[in-house]
């Protein structure tokens, strides 16, 4: 009977230890979201890259607490509505977390499903700053329209010595509106002139009587933050009617798809973003030697891969400190974030979820169509 007994305690311990190994050793699961159709594809797919740089990276290390990334790629088709379905879906299939969406207006959305469900999300580049307002369980790694729309402006008035400026705007897209009313109002601080603002529709294919008003107005800067697409039929047709202003954009000109809509039109234009490969962080050089060993070339100065890269590694670092899966903790875990060195510079997250004194890059697009890098600007409470 002793024997018996003791045969069964060795079985029962091996059944739990079995499922013990197979429960530590099981992939963390982690969905990203971004536009894998429609619009947003061609962009987000350099987010998407980052992420999974990071996560070919993580996992040839030994993964995070010894478990391999699984990652959940969800299409949310470029909208709203499909933002939601893929938040939804996230729910559903219990990730661990999820990094993206890239758009600010994709975040929007999937922001407050994902904080109801208690499953942390790190966007990448959502920079409209109502992303992460009270919701304690999103977080981004980019800084916000507020610091952008007032480099932009300062470069405008202090660089370039402009006086007048006309604004474009995507009526559309909360970035866009935001970007234009931040630029407004600290040109207008710095004693600039805005003599005029005007709206256009995503996907809009003829921009002649706006343009025409601008040749008109010969303004010295046209402050143009758009999405890729659109900005880059402006730039064309502007040029084709003869406006010689000089255009800035901001970081959804990043992606690298302006010169395909725009040409030759697109030289000598300026915009911020977040990276650059001259850019000297530690973190940089390793980005930069893993993407060389994986592609055979160099890294092109896309923003959108750095901060995919970025987000996933923050939010692995999470996980590694929270000794968890659970959401709870690994949201907590975010919070403390302090100091992490990043390909886009040290990151440490604010009680918002925001990163503090994140800097951003200026470029010019050279006439090769290459982005050249201008300056790097701290925000004023890091100067």
């Amino acid at each position: 009977m002793l024997i018996r007994l003791l045969m069964i305690f060795m079985s029962l311990s091996l059944v739990t230890a079995s499922c013990f190994a197979t429960e530590t050793n099981k992939p963390i699961k982690i969905a990203t979201i971004y536009g894998q159709t429609g619009v947003a594809a061609e962009s987000n797919a350099i987010s998407l890259q980052g992420v999974e740089l990071a996560v070919e990276q993580l996992n040839a290390e030994g993964g995070v607490l010894g478990r391999p990334i699984e990652l959940l790629e969800l299409d949310n088709k470029s909208s709203p509505l499909g933002s939601r379905q893929a938040a939804l879906t996230a729910v559903k299939e219990k990730v661990v977390a999820v990094v993206g969406p890239a758009w600010s207006s994709h975040s929007l959305i999937a922001g407050p499903i994902l904080n109801d469900a208690k499953i942390p999300m790190v966007s990448n580049i959502a920079t409209n700053p109502a992303v992460t307002k009270d919701l304690e369980y999103v977080f981004r790694i980019c800084f916000t329209d507020a610091f952008q729309g007032r480099v932009m402006a300062q470069f405008a008035r202090k660089t370039l010595k402009a006086k007048t400026a006309v604004i474009l705007t995507n009526v559309g897209a909360e970035y866009s509106i935001d970007l234009s009313s931040i630029f407004k109002q600290f040109f207008t601080q710095a004693e600039g002139d805005v003599l005029w603002e005007a709206g256009y529709r995503e996907k809009q294919v003829d921009f002649s009587p706006l343009l025409s008003k601008i040749k008109q107005l010969n303004p010295d800067v046209v402050y143009l933050p758009g999405y890729y697409r659109d900005s880059g039929l402006i730039l064309k047709q502007a040029r084709l009617l003869g406006v010689q202003s000089q255009f800035l954009g901001a970081d959804g000109w990043s992606a690298g798809g302006l010169r395909e809509f725009g040409g030759e039109a697109v030289y000598g234009s300026y915009f911020s973003t977040h990276w650059h490969p001259k850019v000297e962080y530690p973190a940089n050089e390793k980005l930069k030697r893993v993407y060389q060993a994986k592609y055979h070339q160099e890294i092109p100065a896309v923003a959108a891969m750095a901060t995919g890269y970025d987000a996933m590694m923050v939010l692995a670092d999470a996980i590694t400190r929270a000794n968890s899966t659970q959401g709870d903790k690994i949201r907590l875990a975010l919070s403390q974030t302090r100091d992490f060195s990043g390909v886009t510079g040290s990151i440490t997250l604010d009680e918002q979820g925001d990163p503090i004194n994140k800097s951003a890059v200026i470029l010019q697009i050279s006439d090769n169509g290459e982005f050249k890098f201008i300056e790097s600007v701290q925000p004023p409470s890091a100067q």
